[in-house]
């Protein structure tokens, strides 16, 4: 009888991990090792290689030759991780292991949460801003929400910068390439006073639009589209008093001033005529061609984002083994940004970038935790509060050609005045240009949780490990719908069916609905580890996770054009079986993780946009299963990394409305196989050092559509990305030649079904090959 894909995984790498047990290999002390990587990710400090789970590590010197800035750039250089977004950098999605929380709709928290500096991020988007000086970024894989609470269920991407150093130090950054790609970062750190240290960065980065858009009659003007504008400022404070306490002070603050973003087609449906009679020019595209990136929008996609925090973390030793942390933080974010709803140069309908549509969010967060150690006994206890103000403000006002287009669809193209025969209003005066709907969110958040974890060690070489984690989530949301013409169009209409969309439909008029939803959940973790041989640790695990139930902040209706009153959705749980090991061999110049997973998730959210809206769906069954390896060789002046990750992410049978491709289906953005490989050299040769960068990522197939239309497939690729350098062997100085995308490869981050016209679809594309140079300065 055939086993299982899950058992077959899970027993073939626990038996690999016994034959590796019993082979000779130089064993090195993983304790005293300097040069082993230390990780935070159980909120202790602790070497990779004995950490019973799945991290991937990418260190902030990996980073730094990578040319990578944010979070985006993260997924090159690790298997299983895709980040992606869509109409806007507000809507950016995180994945692991093929689960994530598609990121259009604020209302739903992330399945892949992100913690920069113990803090945790409202949302993925929330964390899309330069990370300056980083010592390093975990990514861990699998539920995490006994130690992280919500926004784990499927894994965690944490970061921690750089510490101040009571050592001077500073650096400067200056790029230039193609596609008007410049950019400035400077960075200092160094002793302040007695016991006070402090660190700043400050980054300034620049690049022209992606696309080339045609923009009709206007009143768009811009002829560019995904350019890049920001700036970036982070300072710390750090006060180390003689190591029984420490106090951690950090602010940032970002803006963001760009266009974004409009899509390039893929498929043209017979819908086009109707577009193209409407504008000066075609309206959208005659041919499919995603390579020459043209996009067509007469209105204007600007967005504006600031980002901004602060917090402060107080370790206090108590004793030689017992130590008190403190986090406290503060987060502001808020984004507007114009959106040509239509994606064409016909002016049918649109969002104003005004401030009418746009995301507020306003989070506090406390956490308090006491680490110790007692004989064979390692532990950890916790308090965590967080308070969440979400504002949404959402528009859609109908354009000049609104009207015409709508008596073009309902008469197959014969009478561009037809929704005025179905109204009874005078031509131009069923839908009006610049009216619309104006609706308001706030939603109130608050959570609470206690939280511990422990550690047995029964013997030398056997550990027990546990977590327990108890939830509370009460969320509170106030909805007021408008709609400034009143939805006269719909209320007169003799056939409602295309007329009373969402936006346009009476019954929201002046509508003001309260819901509340309170969420509690108990998670937990339980892992065995066997130190097998000083060089080779094995270890299970079992771990549960939990995402709370919420709000669609989106209207709904009804199949009878009422109003939806409910728009509520199920908490999302994830249960995990991982197996896995990691070897440190040949006098620890080669490290192998070997880990085996399956993990099923129950009423997992799904966002998907239907061709007008937005609908949250929970799909009762969802489940991820695979084998994930990775590897580092140190050679002379060689470092080999590399990855690859094999997974199967489907959907149970159970229909799910509106949707229906879901059932049995594999789920969006997870490509059965991932893998990064890379290479770096480093030489010195008399006055000058030589190093040279290759990475590269590879993704198989995937679906990247919610609705799994088989349109938005997109095909298997590989990214490559390249440095050349040459400075002063001691790093004062060094001259970059760099390359992204080297091979220029053109691949969708998100394909859609263009709003209001069947058959044509469209893409967000990913960034194009850039080439330059960059400057860095060092003392």
């Amino acid at each position: 009888m055939m086993l299982p894909l899950s058992c077959r995984l899970l027993t073939g790498t626990a038996l690999a991990g016994v034959m590796l047990a019993g082979l000779s290999f130089p064993a090195f002390s993983q304790d005293t090792d300097p040069t082993e990587v230390i990780v935070t990710a159980q909120k202790k400090a602790e070497p990779l290689s004995r950490a019973p789970l799945t991290v991937s590590v990418v260190s902030g010197t990996q980073l730094e030759k990578a040319g990578a800035h944010d979070l985006k750039d993260l997924q090159t250089l690790t298997p299983s991780l895709l980040i992606t977004s869509t109409a806007n950098e507000a809507q950016t999605t995180a994945r692991l292991r093929g689960v994530g929380t598609v990121g259009d709709n604020p209302g739903l928290d992330s399945s892949v949460g992100v913690v920069i500096d113990g803090v945790s991020r409202a949302r993925t988007a929330t964390a899309m801003s330069d990370l300056g000086e980083l010592d390093r970024i975990e990514i861990l894989k699998g539920p995490q929400s006994d130690i992280y609470g919500k926004g784990a269920s499927a894994g965690i991407i944490q970061v921690v910068s750089k510490l101040p150093s009571f050592t001077p130090h500073a650096s400067l950054e200056l790029t230039a390439g193609e596609q008007g790609t410049l950019g400035v970062a400077g960075y200092t750190t160094g002793k302040l006073a007695d016991k006070w240290a402090g660190s700043l960065s400050l980054v300034k980065r620049q690049r022209e639009g992606q696309y080339h858009v045609h923009t009709g009659d206007g009143p768009r003007t811009q002829t560019d589209d995904g350019d890049q504008n920001y700036w970036s400022a982070r300072g710390q404070l750090l006060y180390d008093g003689d190591g029984w306490s420490r106090l951690r002070l950090i602010g940032d603050y970002t803006k963001r001033d760009e266009s974004c973003c409009v899509g390039t087609a893929i498929a043209i449906g017979s819908t086009r005529a109707y577009v193209d009679q409407l504008a000066s020019d075609d309206g959208t595209a005659s041919v499919v061609d995603p390579k020459a990136r043209q996009a067509w929008s007469n209105r204007s996609t600007k967005q504006k984002l600031t980002d901004a925090g602060l917090s402060a973390q107080w370790d206090l030793r108590l004793a030689n083994n017992m130590q008190l942390t403190s986090i406290t933080a503060y987060r502001h974010w808020d984004h507007t940004n114009g959106y040509d709803a239509d994606f064409s140069s016909a002016d049918i309908y649109y969002r104003d970038p005004n401030g009418g549509f746009g995301n507020r969010i306003d989070t506090w967060s406390q956490e308090i935790r006491l680490n110790g150690q007692n004989g064979a006994f390692e532990w950890m206890a916790g308090l965590y509060a967080n308070s969440e103000d979400l504002t949404r403000h959402d528009e859609t006002l109908y354009g000049a050609d609104y009207e015409s287009y709508l008596g073009l669809l309902l008469s197959a193209g014969a009478n561009i005045n037809r929704v005025s025969q179905l109204t009874g209003l005078p031509v131009g005066q069923s839908f009006v240009e610049g009216e619309g709907n104006h609706d308001t969110y706030r939603q109130h958040e608050r959570n609470t949780a206690i939280f511990g974890h422990a550690e047995w060690h029964i013997s030398e070489t056997v550990s027990l490990l546990g977590g327990l984690r108890y939830n509370s989530q009460t969320k509170r949301l106030t909805s007021a719908y408008t709609n400034s013409d009143d939805g006269i169009a719909c209320a007169s209409a003799s056939v409602k069916t295309t007329i009373c969309q969402p936006w346009s439909n009476p019954a929201f008029n002046d509508l003001t609905l309260t819901q509340k939803n309170t969420d509690n959940a108990t998670t937990g973790s339980l892992k065995l580890k066997w130190q097998a041989r000083p060089n080779l640790m094995t270890y299970a695990s079992y771990a549960t996770g939990w995402k709370g139930a919420g709000f669609n902040l989106d209207r709904e209706q009804n199949s009878n054009l009422t109003a939806d009153t409910d728009t509520s959705f199920k908490r999302e749980t994830s249960q995990s079986v991982e197996i896995g090991f990691k070897g440190r061999f040949l006098s620890r110049r080669l490290a192998l993780d070997v880990a085996a997973f399956d993990e099923s998730f129950r009423n997992f959210q799904l966002n998907t946009f239907l061709g007008t809206n937005f609908v949250v769906n929970s799909v009762p069954r969802l489940k991820s299963q695979g084998i994930e390896v990775e590897s580092r060789y140190l050679v002379g002046d060689f470092t080999l990394n590399g990855g690859v990750t094999y997974n199967e992410a489907t959907f149970g049978p159970e229909a799910v409305p509106g949707v229906p491709l879901v059932a049995n289906g594999t789920a969006s953005f997870a490509p059965r196989w991932s893998g990064v490989y890379g290479v770096d050299y480093a030489h010195a040769v008399g006055r000058y050092r030589f190093v040279a960068t290759l990475s590269a990522k590879y993704n198989s197939s995937y679906n990247t559509g919610s609705d799994l239309a088989p349109i938005k497939m997109q095909r298997a690729y590989t990214l490559y990305n390249g440095r050349l350098s040459i400075g002063a062997p001691d790093e004062s100085w060094a001259l970059e030649l760099w390359g992204q995308n080297l091979t220029d490869d053109t691949y969708y981050q998100v394909a859609f079904s263009a709003p209001f016209q069947a058959g044509s679809y469209k893409a967000f594309l990913g960034q194009p090959r850039a080439v330059g140079l960059t400057l860095r300065l060092k003392r």
